[in-house]
C-alpha cells in the first residue's frame, strides 16, 4: 500500500519549511498530522493528538494523557511551593519540560519517522522556533480541569522569545491559589 496523499503533502511542506517561521506553519503541520492519525486510525501518539486538538480549539477539556502530565506538574509545583529550598536542585522542573513541549517533541519525532517524513523539525533550534510559535497560538486557549488538583492551565500572551503561563489550583497550595511560570528562549 502506497503512502497516503496527506503524508505526501506533509513531506513536500516539511521539505520547503525545515524551520517554521509563521504560526500558520505550525497550525498546518498539526492539522495535517491529525488527519494522518485519523486516516490511519493511529492511536500511538496521544500527546501529539492532544496538541493537534488544542491548537484549533479556543479552550480544551483534558484527556487521560494530559491528566497524567498535569498530575506530575502539580506534584512538582507543590514540592516547589512547600519546600522552596529544593527549587533548581535537580535542574529543570516538570513545568519547564512542559513549556519546551518535550513530550510532544518525542512523539512528533516518532510520528515523522514512522511516516518517513523529514525530522528536522524536532532538532533543537528548529524545535525552539516551533515552540515559540506554538505558544503564541495557545496563548489564552486554556485547558480546563486538566487534573483533579488543577482548575485551569493556560499559556499567556508574552513577548517574542518568551513563554508565560498560569496554573490555577482547585485548592490552595500553601497560601497560593495559582502558580505562574515564564522563561525566555
Amino acid at each position: 500500500m502506497g503512502k497516503i496523499e496527506i503524508v505526501e503533502k506533509l513531506n513536500g511542506f516539511l521539505d520547503k519549511h525545515a524551520s517554521f517561521t509563521e504560526e500558520c506553519h505550525v497550525v498546518y503541520m498539526l492539522v495535517e498530522a491529525r488527519k494522518v492519525l485519523d486516516r490511519e486510525n493511529n492511536r500511538k501518539y496521544p500527546i501529539l493528538r492532544f496538541y493537534c486538538n488544542w491548537s484549533v480549539h479556543t479552550d480544551k477539556n483534558s484527556t487521560k494523557e494530559m491528566v497524567m502530565v498535569m498530575k506530575d506538574i502539580y506534584e512538582d509545583i507543590k514540592k516547589q511551593i512547600t519546600n522552596p529550598a529544593l527549587v533548581g536542585m535537580n535542574g529543570k522542573t516538570k513545568v519547564i519540560g512542559f513549556m519546551y513541549m518535550e513530550d510532544l517533541q518525542v512523539e512528533m519525532a516518532k510520528f515523522l519517522q514512522e511516516y518517513e517524513l523529514p525530522i528536522s523539525l524536532t532538532e533543537k533550534s528548529n524545535w525552539l522556533e516551533f515552540v515559540k510559535l506554538f505558544v503564541k497560538i495557545l496563548a489564552d486557549q486554556p485547558i480546563n480541569t486538566p487534573s483533579s488538583d488543577i482548575k485551569q492551565f493556560a499559556f499567556l500572551p508574552a513577548n517574542d522569545g518568551c513563554v508565560r503561563g498560569r496554573i490555577d489550583f482547585n485548592k490552595n497550595v500553601g497560601q497560593y491559589s495559582y502558580y505562574q511560570f515564564g522563561n525566555a528562549y
